[in-house]
């Protein structure tokens, strides 16, 4: 029986139930058929049906095996117990006795039946017979599940034929509707790559992936940590249960689809036309009709198992003897170009049978292996290298599959002498690169980076002198490595030149050229050109073009990084649409850049003003971080969270991220680094005061300002003007004036607007901000409009203001320790009426305020109104949404 998602209603499924139960209750109609593959969840669905249709129905459910398949009308049997039959017992026999039964159990008044027919391709030809006819007559209604191979009984497929049985045909899950699962089952969020590599693991069949779930839960390898499920270090194994669902599926097919799948499985993936002389192109066909296996586009038109996981158990279920038939032949048809993949799985395949296998083909299937992100294989075919010349490179391999397993002190003892002695300049690049990234990795300082690069260069002058004076690897090489080490210290007036020259070069190759753009994109970035950066970083998407496995990481930056410049210029419809757009590398390349999409969103909601959806967001991608950062961005992710719980009163969490910040090991780009300073600072305001925070922050601006930060230089006196430091606006209007993007616009007309002390200028800005979804910006500039109107004689327009600050206010939800009104208009409270804020938010009531400051009613009252005035109010309940609870110093402080 397809047991499915057990009981719960699928994710996703709600659209289909209606759909189902207005099919069912159309008067035309006799019943359902919903078919699709095992464990898709065919079972929780017509649960989930029952649900919907509640007393309207009573439900028989029939449990056909394969077992009784050949008996007739064995599946019935449960029914007929108490009704004798006479020997042999015909059709009409049955169907009377079925029409008796069910009168007796439906007695009169009570709901109609609905058949339910569980794995009915099982069912016996007369008992479905009997069962299409009690459906045509009325009697009954039919809900058949059945598989799409083997079809249904041929009297079910009539039905469907004449109109009668109206047939759903369920598909896999999306990756938004195994997110929705794995949070479901789990009670928690999960990080969505994580989700997604599961769910393509399971090639979205919910029964599968709720097996990978426990399976993962019990090996360890599925976590929670500060309420974030994620995967570490995660292995694909197979159990029971998914051996024998997977031969449950296979049973129908017939040995030479047997064969089929099995030779693919083994030898994945493989050229079409390998396996078109292997089998019969008809069975080909029909295995991918039936989506037991893919053939992609492209010149070799690869052919895999329909998920990883229904390869994985295939492979667990050839016996060894037949997989050495297989390989054999195999070996026979292979001709041609071998792609890379495949090469790599036949070499594996190889090693697993006693085959010799070279030490170039084994250096060659473990680059391999890295690069699709599988160090299991990394490491078992780069430690069966054997000769001394490949020992290096060799080593280059197991350090870098550590580097994917998180052993980074591992990698690092591999990778010593691996420069000086490596024997071919691709050996001492990809050496030079790995060491420079575990260096950074493990907390190292940026002149690390200066003594790997010296010691590349030293290696390209030996390969050089040994190769008849002929230039190795051209100019560039080891001066990339130089350069980004000047990009980690924001020295970026010392490479714009170099790197625009670099770009001009139209000698140079394609993948040097990305890395010069990777750094060019980075400089334009963090000088406050986001447009000129988003186009710099499309430029790399567009070179990579998104199928490049070799320069898959970076790819995958450049896309985080064309996103980053589409927040910053407030294309928020155009935000997510690069990182989700990914493409397909194996399940591993997810897990380790899952950080990037929730960074994005969180970062991209919090500039919006929705903190909590930035915190949720933000929390995520730390905890994704934490477990893969190739570009060190955990410092920066930790400041934003910071800053969002801040907002929204959560100083419990800011302790947190701020303990977890001053425990990581590196700081990343001093751009990023700036930045999420920058944001701690002024999350720890909340905590610590305003003045402490100002102080950091007016620092952190003066330092980017030396460097030419000008972004990171921007943000920190927009926070320290957000705390109430007015002396950043002349520098914050400079800052602006010819800034890029939106966002700039509408800082700088609030700039200007505070600096005038116009709030007609300052209505303005808030509208303007208002349209560009800068909500936060938008209600501080209304705040700020209501104080400098307070000095009117318009009351009348003092009010509109202040109501319309209300809205906005309101609509900012969750942010409780952020004064909209300004801390200028804060601080201008009286102390009396400081006073009487603090004892309204406690709950007193005017008379007991009275008492308590011996004061008469009435003159707690004129205060009230003075109060409200100020801070641009019109009721006593809004003193507890403008976030003032304390006093501390003598001002009245954010919560």
């Amino acid at each position: 029986m397809d047991t499915g998602v057990s009981s719960q209603a699928q994710p996703g499924c709600s659209e289909l139930v209606a759909s189902i139960v207005a099919a069912l209750q159309h008067p035309d109609r006799k019943g359902v058929l919903l078919a699709g593959d095992a464990g898709l969840g065919k079972t929780a669905l017509a649960r989930g049906v029952l649900r919907q249709l509640g007393p309207t129905v009573k439900p028989f459910w029939i449990f056909p095996a394969a077992a009784l398949a050949q008996l007739p009308f064995g599946a019935l049997a449960p029914y007929l117990d108490s009704f004798p039959l006479p020997e042999p017992a015909s059709w009409l026999a049955v169907l009377r006795r079925m029409q008796d039964v069910l009168r007796r159990r439906l007695d009169a008044g009570e709901p109609m039946a609905l058949v339910i027919v569980e794995d009915a391709w099982h069912l016996d030809a007369d008992s479905s017979r009997v069962l299409a006819h009690l459906a045509v007559t009325g009697l009954v209604k039919l809900v058949v599940l059945s598989r799409k191979k083997p079809e249904p009984p041929a009297a079910f497929v009539s039905l469907w034929d004449e109109g009668l049985l109206q047939r759903f045909d369920l598909s896999p899950l999306t990756d938004a509707e195994a997110a929705a699962l794995c949070g479901q089952v789990l009670g928690g969020d999960m990080v969505t790559s994580d989700s997604t590599a599961l769910n393509r693991i399971a090639g979205g069949n919910p029964l599968f992936l709720l097996s990978l779930i426990r399976q993962g839960q019990r090996s360890g390898e599925l976590v929670l940590r500060n309420h974030v499920w994620m995967l570490r270090n995660f292995h694909l194994r197979v159990d029971q249960q998914l051996r024998d669902l997977v031969r449950e599926q296979l049973a129908a097919r017939s040995a030479a689809e047997r064969a089929i799948l099995e030779t693919v499985a083994l030898a994945e993936p493989m050229p079409l036309v390998w396996l078109q002389q292997l089998g019969k192109e008809s069975d080909v066909d029909t295995l991918e009709e039936d989506r037991l296996i893919t053939i992609a586009r492209g010149p070799h038109r690869l052919v895999r198992p329909a998920s990883p996981l229904l390869g994985a158990v295939l492979r667990d279920l050839v016996p060894p003897a037949r997989s050495m038939t297989i390989r054999s032949l195999l070996l026979a048809v292979a001709d041609g170009v071998i792609p890379e993949e495949t090469q790599t799985r036949l070499v594996c395949w190889s090693l697993e049978c006693g085959a010799a296998v070279s030490d170039e083909q084994l250096l060659g299937a473990a680059a391999s292996a890295n690069r699709h992100f599988e160090p299991m294989v990394a490491l078992q075919t780069a430690e069966a290298v054997s000769g001394e010349v490949f020992r290096a490179a060799a080593k280059v391999q197991l350090a870098e599959a550590h580097v994917h397993l998180g052993d980074l002190p591992r990698a690092a003892s591999l990778l010593q002498d691996c420069i000086e002695s490596a024997a071919d300049p691709a050996t001492a690049e990809a050496a030079s690169r790995l060491a420079a990234r575990v260096h950074l990795g493990m907390g190292g300082q940026v002149l690390g980076l200066r003594r790997i690069a010296a010691a590349w260069r030293a290696s390209e002058r030996r390969l050089d002198a040994g190769s008849a004076g002929s230039a190795v690897r051209g100019p560039w090489g080891s001066r990339l490595l130089l350069l980004h080490a000047l990009h980690l210290e924001g020295r970026y007036a010392e490479i714009e030149a170099e790197l625009v020259a670099g770009l001009a070069d139209t000698g140079a190759d394609p993948v040097t050229r990305t890395r010069i753009l990777y750094l060019w994109a980075e400089l334009l970035a963090a000088t406050g050109r986001p447009d000129s950066a988003a186009r710099a970083s499309g430029e790399i998407l567009q070179l990579l073009g998104g199928s490049s496995t070799a320069q898959f990481r970076a790819y995958e930056l450049a896309r985080f990084k064309y996103s980053l410049a589409l927040v910053r210029l407030g294309r928020w419809n155009l935000v997510a649409r690069p990182l989700e757009e990914a493409p397909w590398h194996g399940f591993r390349s997810g897990v380790h850049f899952g950080g990037g999409q929730p960074l994005v969103s969180g970062l991209a909601a919090l500039r919006q003003g929705d903190m909590m959806t930035a915190l949720g967001r933000l929390e995520v991608a730390v905890e994704a971080l934490i477990e893969s950062d190739f570009d060190q961005l955990l410092p920066y992710a930790l400041g934003l969270a910071a800053y969002a719980a801040s907002l929204l009163g959560r100083n419990d969490v800011v302790d947190r991220y701020g303990e977890a910040y001053n425990g990581v090991p590196y700081q990343g780009s001093l751009h990023f680094q700036l930045l999420g300073q920058a944001h701690l600072a002024a999350a720890r305001a909340a905590v610590q005061g305003a003045a402490a925070g100002i102080r950091e922050l007016a620092g952190l601006a003066d330092r980017a300002r030396r460097a030419g930060l000008l972004a990171a230089e921007r943000d920190a006196r927009e926070l320290a003007l957000r705390l109430g430091d007015n002396s950043q606006l002349a520098r914050l209007v400079e800052l602006t004036n010819h800034g890029e993007g939106p966002e700039a616009e509408c800082l700088n007309a609030y700039a200007r607007g505070l600096l005038e002390r116009d709030a007609e200028q300052l209505l303005a800005a808030g509208e303007r901000a208002q349209e560009r979804r800068y909500f936060l910006l938008a209600a501080e500039c209304l705040g700020k409009a209501v104080s400098f109107l307070n000095g009117t004689r318009d009351p009348r327009r003092v009010r509109a203001v202040a109501q319309l600050l209300h809205l906005r206010r309101n609509e900012l939800a969750g942010i409780s320790a952020l004064p909209l009104f300004g801390p200028d208009d804060a601080t201008s409270l009286t102390a009396r009426e400081r006073e009487i804020v603090i004892m309204v938010t406690n709950g007193n009531t005017n008379r007991e305020i009275a008492e308590l400051s011996s004061l008469s009613v009435r003159t707690v009252e004129g205060h009230l109104y003075r109060i409200f005035s100020k801070l641009g109010i019109n009721r006593r309940e809004d003193l507890k949404t403008v976030g003032l609870t304390t006093v501390r110093s003598g001002e009245l402080s954010p919560r």
